[in-house]
């Protein structure tokens, strides 16, 4: 019943802004995943996809405060819901199944955090059981990235996030300036918002950028608007 009552405490309304600008700022750094593991010639031993949200979280664990991290974690979680909620399960995807990947996000936050995240990752979900395996897989992905990330520095490498123009790139105007101050790319990564035909943001490996949908900015601000009504 505790376990409940946190659950809906946690995930109840979310600040607009906040939430969309924190599912932003988590697909960037996904994206951003990938750009390095492209530039970078990282050689993985799973799915990409996995990889990009383990970047995602081992650098937001860098950059973040433990308020922006508690924030966006509950962010994705509350997005997440609303779209396992009409999920058709697909095992030829490149992605895990909704559900999945968010147990992955949470069970990472926590191993990556377990002093300062473990409650909150417990009220999202994350069974005690689990824990200790969670700090774990923690500790495996952190240390599969820091030597990547130590050779990223700005004085190594010249590269940096090139923002466009944009509503999503607007919000996310913040994290650009801290990526850029404290991670390097081998080479220039232009960061675009275009109309895609559907709600998702992609890294294309032929240009070497990030693109944002502008139907993604649109879901977001229309799921946060259902959460609301809730």
């Amino acid at each position: 019943m505790l376990r409940a009552f946190l659950l809906l405490l946690v995930c109840s309304v979310p600040a607009r802004a906040d939430y969309i600008h924190d599912n932003l700022r988590f697909t960037l750094f996904h994206e951003l995943g990938h750009a390095v593991i492209d530039q970078r010639e990282v050689k993985l031993f799973g799915p990409e996809e996995a990889a990009a949200d383990g970047f995602a979280l081992v650098l937001a664990d860098r950059l973040l405060s433990a308020q922006d991290m508690a924030s966006m974690v509950e962010s994705i979680t509350i997005l997440a819901r609303f779209e396992a909620a009409t999920e058709t399960f697909d095992p030829w995807s490149a992605y895990m199944p909704t559900g999945q990947r968010l147990a992955y996000a949470i069970c990472l936050y926590h191993g990556l955090q377990p002093w300062r995240g473990g409650d909150h990752a417990r009220a999202l979900g994350l069974p005690p059981a689990l824990a200790g395996p969670c700090k774990e897989i923690a500790a495996e992905i952190r240390d599969a990235w820091e030597p990547i990330l130590a050779g990223l520095t700005p004085d190594a490498v010249s590269g940096r996030l090139r923002p466009g123009r944009g509503k999503a790139l607007r919000l996310l105007a913040g994290d650009i300036r801290l990526i850029n101050q404290n991670l390097g790319l081998p080479r220039d990564v232009p960061v675009t918002q275009d109309w895609c035909g559907e709600d998702n943001a992609f890294y294309y490996q032929y240009d070497e950028r990030i693109a944002i949908c502008s139907e993604m900015v649109e879901a977001l601000i229309e799921s946060a608007g259902r959460s609301l009504r809730q």
